[in-house]
């Protein structure tokens, strides 16, 4: 309903995203903070890779000594 309040000149709060926004340092500063969370993510991603191929594989170890 915000068109309704900018219609009747209700002032409008600024939303936790815009305020964060207006937060953000310069840009080469947010590209570090960019590739940092990129790093961990993937690293995350990799570690979960692993221990689904290590759990795979004792599916198949178990499924074929059956």
């Amino acid at each position: 309903m915000k068109w309704l309040d900018r219609l009747m000149g209700i002032p409008i709060e600024e939303s936790p995203v815009e305020k964060m926004i207006d937060k953000l340092p310069q840009d080469g500063e947010v590209n570090k903070v960019y590739e940092a969370r990129w790093v961990w993510y993937h690293t995350i991603l990799a570690v979960e890779i692993f221990f689904t191929n290590i759990l795979l594989l004792a599916i198949l170890v178990v499924v074929s000594l059956k």
